[in-house]
């Protein structure tokens, strides 16, 4: 027990020391986390995932909830307005683009079945939410761009749960229904966006009729856990739900005025924003080296898979930006930091764990590939943002993005500030 305290005070200090060492050196803290944990866990057996149990997954679970809640709350709806669209036809492509050449190269290399190919393809084809959202926030981007990119990896999580989890069903069942997979993929994520907007406003209505009663600490993020667990008890998505309930909180100030008098204006203190930005902070701490726990390298057929995937995913994202981001609209730094951004997390992680447990043969080869992926593709991005962001270092790649500016040629519009950036100050230091 001791040990645990003390390692959890250390986590603690070690957050912030990295989180520093970040903004000094634009080398992702993420990237020292999950390396950190491979090294206490698969490297040198120290801990192991088993020894957190049902914990670690909680953990890891409730991390990704605030990192979307939090992440919801500081898009406002102009962004949204003028980067939806943007981001999903990146998402479309690129996962396109990594889905079809993944699968093909898993069959064609890998010898593997069409199934396990295809959902292998289809697995590694979501950018994590988890890992992009926190780390483009301090980037030297434009504020579009940073929307985009984290509504992109919204939406390719979709994408990919939707499909390799419908893929998987019907090969342990083996019923390829197409018809259902397709309605699966049009209604979940629809009703998952309403639910939480929906709960945005339920939330902002608790809040203005029973606010003293529910001051404490950590109501609202307890609501978005309630939030998460009611969307996912109904087989949804509990990642949209909870990443549209932020942003509804956000955008309160749109509504009509004899809405507005019946709801909270301010449903997020600064109070709140305060408790939930070091919540965040810690929660991510352990979520990335938890992620680190989990890595496996089973053998060099298994890692040279990884790495040819890797090195696959980040060039169907630079034919994706290229195809998608006009030289007129982006700058380089911007176009660099979007192909960078092409990290797989715990969404991957997980969806790499079900084949196994369904029974379907070749699921422990596509366990083992994407869990060896996970941390070169961090790593990958961690090196891209590092180079984007020097700007010595982005010289040596200016010959890949000679068609984008050095810098805008357009002025770049401020955001609307949003309700809750209305009414307090904050920093935005997660």
């Amino acid at each position: 027990m001791d040990m645990i305290i003390i390692g959890l005070a250390l986590l603690f200090f070690l957050g912030h020391a990295l989180n520093w060492f970040f903004i000094k050196t634009k080398i992702p803290d993420l990237l020292l986390l999950v390396i950190l944990g491979y090294v206490l866990g698969p490297a040198l057996g120290v801990i192991e995932a088993s020894d957190l149990g049902k914990v670690g997954e909680i953990l890891s679970t409730t991390a990704l909830i605030v990192i979307l809640y939090e992440g919801g709350i500081h898009l406002s709806a102009k962004d949204l307005l003028t980067s939806s669209l943007p981001a999903l036809k990146l998402s479309l492509v690129g996962f396109g683009l990594i889905a079809l050449t993944g699968a093909l190269v898993a069959y064609l290399v890998g010898l593997q079945s069409p199934v396990i190919s295809a959902l292998l393809g289809i697995g590694i084809g979501s950018t994590s939410s988890a890992i992009v959202i926190p780390m483009v926030k301090p980037l030297s981007i434009k504020g579009e761009s940073k929307t985009i990119l984290s509504l992109e990896s919204a939406f390719t999580d979709v994408l990919a749960i939707v499909i390799f989890l419908g893929l998987v069903e019907s090969a342990a069942s083996g019923n390829y229904d197409t018809g259902k997979l397709l309605l699966g993929i049009g209604s979940k994520p629809l009703i998952s966006l309403a639910v939480g907007v929906a709960s945005g406003l339920i939330w902002a209505f608790i809040k203005k009729k029973f606010g003293p009663l529910i001051s404490m600490a950590f109501a609202g993020e307890a609501w978005a856990l309630l939030t998460y667990g009611v969307i996912e008890f109904f087989n949804w998505n509990g990642a949209i739900g909870v990443l549209a309930l932020g942003f509804s909180l956000a955008n309160l100030d749109l509504l009509p005025k004899f809405v507005r008098t019946h709801i909270s204006a301010i449903p997020v203190s600064y109070n709140d924003l305060s408790l939930l930005s070091e919540i965040t902070f810690l929660l991510r701490t352990f979520f990335f080296i938890y992620l680190g726990i989990l890595i496996q390298f089973s053998n060099v057929q298994v890692v040279l898979m990884a790495v040819f995937l890797t090195v696959l995913i980040f060039v169907t994202r630079y034919l994706a930006i290229r195809l998608l981001f006009s030289k007129e609209k982006y700058p380089r730094l911007d176009a660099m930091v979007a192909v960078a951004m092409g990290p797989r997390g715990l969404a991957c992680a997980v969806l790499a764990t079900v084949p196994l447990q369904k029974g379907v043969e070749g699921g422990e080869w596509l366990q083992s590939v994407v869990f060896a992926l996970i941390p070169m593709t961090i790593f990958m991005t961690a090196v891209f943002v590092s180079l984007a962001e020097n700007d010595s270092l982005r010289s040596k790649m200016s010959k890949l993005f000679m068609m984008y500016p050095e810098a805008s040629t357009q002025p770049t519009v401020k955001p609307a500030p949003t309700s809750v950036a209305k009414s307090i100050d904050f920093k935005d230091d997660v």
